[in-house]
């Protein structure tokens, strides 16, 4: 994936999040030229409130196309700033551990981005980069949450432990349900690759391995998916 892929957005759910949140990093957006229709028409609108280039193109068919500045990842240091903050106190964290498609990454920050998790942290070295296909799939999830990438996540993992989070770690061969557990205190959930799961030294580092099937015949649900199940009975319990 090169750096232009990289700095593409397509699709109105992206590019409206980010005008909505942060319109400062669009450097120019490209229209479908024979598209005249009403939500064509308010993004315009949002476009020229915030003064933004534009022009169409025929080349693009459907759906808009913006590029953006580079931005810089947010790293371990500015977690640990803040984890810091008053207002992260009992946070709720999502970790993904191996996930290498594209489209589950952006499925899963569009999960914690409706749930409202506090923080996603993300395997640098063996995730998918944030890039025009998980930010669509996003559909605008990637502007709303704060997402920090980390080189080491065994010391990482270490360190929420030294700030009294709870790190849970999915696993179809967990022997508890993700049901017997209590997530109205400080918790990080650690979600991992499609086919093998959260790696086992990863899993050697967690305070508790949870499943969330007790089905003996089947019993692996699509990475995406399981997200979206956990973080919501997290959710569930925190609103009680």
């Amino acid at each position: 994936m090169n750096k232009k892929e990289n700095d593409l957005r397509v699709g109105f759910h992206s590019i409206e999040s980010i005008l909505e949140h942060n319109p400062h990093k669009i450097k120019k957006i490209t229209l479908p030229a024979k598209r005249e229709d009403g939500r064509i028409t308010k993004l315009i609108q949002k476009i020229e409130e915030n003064k933004i280039p534009f022009e169409f193109s025929n080349k693009v068919k459907q759906e808009p196309e913006a590029y953006i500045s580079s931005e810089l990842e947010l790293g371990f240091k500015d977690l640990k700033l803040f984890l810091d903050l008053d207002q992260t106190r009992n946070p709720l964290i999502l970790i993904l551990d191996n996930i290498i498609d594209p489209r589950n990454l952006g499925a899963c920050i569009r999960s914690a981005a409706v749930i409202g998790v506090d923080a996603m942290i993300i395997n640098k070295h063996h995730c998918a980069p944030i890039n025009s296909v998980a930010h669509k799939v996003s559909v605008g999830g990637a502007e709303v949450i704060k997402i920090f990438h980390v080189t080491n996540l065994v010391n990482c993992l270490k360190y929420l432990q030294g700030i009294n989070i709870n790190i849970y770690g999915l696993s179809e061969h967990a022997s508890k349900s993700h049901t017997n557990y209590n997530f109205t205190e400080a918790s990080a959930i650690i979600m991992g690759a499609e086919e093998s799961g959260v790696r086992e030294k990863t899993l050697e580092k967690c305070d508790h391995k949870i499943n969330l099937s007790n089905n003996k015949l089947f019993k692996s649900f699509n990475v995406s998916v399981a997200t979206g199940i956990i973080l919501s009975e997290a959710s569930r319990q925190r609103q009680i």
